[in-house]
């Protein structure tokens, strides 16, 4: 990590402005235990994997998981058969995945706003993403919004990062880049990106700070 004042900064949305909960798809349907987790997890994840990329449309990724979750009639621990799986169902479980904001980010990110420009890449899903649009603030303050599903692409791809700097037209290594995936975060120093694993806001207040925002 540089730290030379940077002339852009682009935030993750999962883990670094949003708490999220992959297993609360299970959890809301009530399919989560281990059983159901070695039946459908691996499924599950590609279906949405599709639809991040954008490869597939809203209903599209209804369709299969209603497909795959209600293939066979599962039991509950009772012995009770449940119920039909339903499209609303799906989007309400889907949606639950995304939990609170990370406590302070979103004043940081108010902060930041009146001096730097702010950005947002995000593997995500219209589902998701226009969720996170209607309960989380601090997107109000981020204009520039770099999609997976409206570009095609999924990080840690280096097309994905590409794709940012050319769109931006900003030399890579001005652009300050925050995840909370190392894979991600390996994935965007290999593009020339000045990039930053999110472990918590005081230790990114504190990179930040020896770059000149603080």
């Amino acid at each position: 990590m540089t730290t030379r004042r940077p002339s852009f900064l682009l935030f993750d949305l999962g883990n670094v402005l949003v708490h999220i909960a992959p297993e609360a798809f299970l959890r809301k349907l009530g399919l989560d235990s281990p059983d159901n987790r070695r039946l459908y997890q691996a499924h599950i994840n590609e279906i949405v994997r599709q639809y991040e990329c954008g490869n597939e449309s809203t209903d599209v990724c209804l369709s299969r998981l209603e497909s795959l979750l209600n293939d066979k009639k599962q039991e509950r621990d009772d012995g009770t058969q449940r119920s039909t799986i339903s499209r609303d169902d799906l989007r309400t479980a889907m949606r639950a995945v995304i939990g609170t904001p990370v406590t302070g980010m979103l004043e940081l990110v108010i902060r930041l706003s009146g001096s730097v420009p702010l950005g947002l890449l995000s593997n995500t899903n219209p589902l998701h993403y226009d969720w996170s649009m209607e309960h989380l603030p601090a997107l109000q303050y981020i204009p520039s919004h770099f999609l997976s599903y409206q570009m095609h692409s999924l990080k840690p791809s280096a097309r994905i990062f590409a794709l940012v700097v050319e769109r931006l037209q900003i030399a890579p290594g001005d652009i300050f880049y925050i995840d909370d995936m190392p894979e991600n975060v390996e994935a965007g120093r290999l593009a020339g990106l000045n990039s930053h694993l999110f472990r918590g806001l005081v230790e990114l207040e504190r990179d930040l700070s020896t770059m000149g925002l603080g």
